[in-house]
C-alpha cells in the first residue's frame, strides 16, 4: 500500500514538473511573438513616416550623392597596389608588424626618419600616405576527381603588403624600398644567421657520418683484401652493402642540397609584386553611396526629431 502511495506521489511530481515546463516554454513563445510583433510595428510606423515625407528624404538622398560625386571630384588621385610575399626563416607576423610601423611615421608625419628607414629621398616619402601589411591565405581552385567540378578552397598563407600613393612613379621605389627594409631588419638579420649556422652544424654533421663510413670502407676493403691473398672468394667486395657505397652517396646529396639552401635562401621571396596602374582609384561611386545614405539618415532623424517635438 505505501508503494503504491509512493508511486502516485511520483507520478503527480513528474505531471507537475511537465506542467510547469510547458507553462515556461509557453511563456517564452508568447514571449518571443510579442518581441517580433513589437519590431515589427516599429519598422511598419517608420516606413509609413518615411512615406509620408518622401520628397524630403529623397532631396537629401540626391543631395547626398552630389556632395559625395563632388568630394570624390575634387579630391586629389591616388594610386594603390598590393604585393604577395612569402618568408621562409621569419614568421610573416612579425614582419607585419615592423611594417605597420611605417604606418605610425606617416600618420605623425615624420617625412625625415621615414626616408632613411626606406632608404629613399624625402620628397618621394612626401608621395606615400598608407602603408598596411597583414596575412592572407589566397584562394585556389581544387578540380574533384568524381565529379569533375570545380571548387575554391583555402591555399597557402603570404603576407600581403598594400600602400597607397599619390603619383604612379613611386610604386617601383617602394616595392624595393620594401624588400630592402625587411631583408634590413636586425630581427631578420637574427634569424637568417641562426638559420646559416644550423645549416652549416647539419653539414658539419653529415661529414663526420660520411668520415665514419668511410672508416669502415678501408678496413672492409682492407679485410677483402686480405682474403683475396689465401685464394678465398672476395665476398665482400661484391656487397655494396659492406662497402657503404649508396650510404655515402646519399649523405653526399644531403650536403649538396644543404649547400643549395644556405646559398639560394633569402628573407624573403616577392610572389605578386607592385601593379603601377595608369588610372588613379575612382571612388566617385563609392562616395556617392556613403553620402546618400548619411544624408537620407540625418533628414530622417531630424524630421523624427521634429516630429516627436510637435506631439510634446
Amino acid at each position: 500500500m505505501l508503494e503504491e502511495t509512493t508511486s502516485q506521489n511520483s507520478k503527480e511530481k513528474e505531471i507537475d514538473l511537465l506542467d510547469m515546463t510547458g507553462k515556461m516554454f509557453s511563456g517564452i513563445g508568447k514571449g518571443i511573438s510579442a518581441l517580433f510583433h513589437w519590431i515589427q510595428t516599429i519598422i511598419g510606423k517608420l516606413f509609413r513616416f518615411a512615406l509620408k515625407h518622401w520628397w524630403i528624404l529623397a532631396i537629401c538622398t540626391v543631395l547626398g550623392g552630389v556632395a559625395g560625386y563632388l568630394k570624390a571630384t575634387f579630391q586629389k588621385p591616388y594610386f594603390e597596389t598590393e604585393m604577395l610575399v612569402e618568408t621562409q626563416i621569419i614568421p610573416r607576423a612579425q614582419i607585419a608588424d615592423r611594417i605597420n610601423n611605417l604606418q605610425l611615421l606617416i600618420r605623425d608625419n615624420s617625412n625625415i626618419a621615414l626616408a632613411k628607414v626606406l632608404g629613399i629621398p624625402e620628397k618621394e616619402v612626401k608621395d606615400i600616405f598608407f602603408i598596411k601589411a597583414d596575412l592572407v591565405n589566397v584562394k585556389v581552385d581544387r578540380v574533384k576527381s568524381k565529379t569533375d567540378s570545380v571548387e575554391e578552397e583555402l591555399g597557402p598563407q603570404f603576407l600581403r603588403i598594400r600602400i597607397r600613393v599619390w603619383e604612379n612613379h613611386s610604386i617601383a621605389r617602394m616595392e624595393q624600398a620594401l624588400e630592402k627594409f625587411i631583408e634590413a631588419d636586425p630581427y631578420t638579420q637574427e634569424r637568417l644567421e641562426v638559420f646559416r649556422r644550423n645549416n652549416l652544424a647539419q653539414q658539419a654533421a653529415i661529414e663526420g657520418e660520411i668520415e665514419q663510413l668511410q672508416l669502415f670502407q678501408k678496413k672492409n676493403i682492407e679485410k677483402s683484401s686480405s682474403v683475396m691473398t689465401s685464394g678465398a672468394m672476395p665476398l665482400m667486395v661484391q656487397n655494396e652493402e659492406r662497402t657503404y657505397v649508396g650510404e655515402i652517396l646519399d649523405l653526399k646529396n644531403q650536403i649538396l642540397n644543404l649547400q643549395a639552401a644556405y646559398d639560394l635562401t633569402r628573407p624573403l621571396s616577392i610572389i605578386q609584386p607592385f601593379t603601377p596602374f595608369e588610372n588613379p582609384v575612382d571612388k566617385r561611386l563609392k562616395n556617392m553611396v556613403i553620402f546618400a545614405f548619411l544624408f537620407f539618415v540625418a533628414g530622417y532623424s531630424i524630421l523624427l526629431f521634429r516630429e516627436s517635438g510637435n506631439r510634446i
